[in-house]
């Protein structure tokens, strides 16, 4: 005999299999969390990426969860990568979180505004390994306030090189 309780389980069941299958297909996404919303210089994020296949190319995003009260237009980033053989490069980047008018470049409820900036794309690695991506924060601020995690997520691109 089929009850309420039996049918609210497998209802449930089945919109939680819904949900998952709708998302986004990332072959990695990992969020780091800023205590209290106050990132230092040297409170650096380190995000691990193990590569199996050199053939692929992707498609690399940063992410941000901030403070709609953030204060300034835009967050720069010292990008930092350890490649399988012990080699190292480094960048400074700069990521918008607000267009020139003020408003969100990502989408805010209530006073959290998540904003995904493409990091690089059509990205491909030339050694089978772990990659560490280490973000710093490198803005005129420190501690930076209202930043409440960073994320790092990477999709297969269309193509392979």
């Amino acid at each position: 005999m089929f009850n309420k309780t039996k049918g609210l389980l497998v209802f449930s069941l089945l919109g939680l299999l819904l949900l998952n299958s709708c998302g986004d297909n990332y072959l990695f996404n990992e969020e780091k969390e800023i205590a209290n919303g106050s990132w230092s210089y040297q409170d650096t994020l380190n995000y691990t990426i193990s590569v199996g296949d050199t053939s692929q190319l992707y498609n690399l995003y940063v992410a941000f969860e901030h403070a709609d009260t953030f204060r300034y237009q835009n967050i720069y980033l010292k990008l930092h990568t350890l490649f399988p053989d012990g080699s190292r490069t480094s960048r400074l980047r700069s990521f918008d979180l607000y267009d020139i008018e003020g408003k969100s470049k990502g989408e805010c409820s209530g006073h959290t505004c998540e904003v995904k900036s493409l990091l690089q794309d059509n990205l491909y690695f030339n050694q089978i390994g772990d990659y560490t991506i280490t973000l710093e924060q490198f803005t005129r601020s420190n501690p930076l306030l209202g930043v409440n995690s960073v994320a790092i997520l990477m999709e297969k691109a269309e193509k392979k090189r």
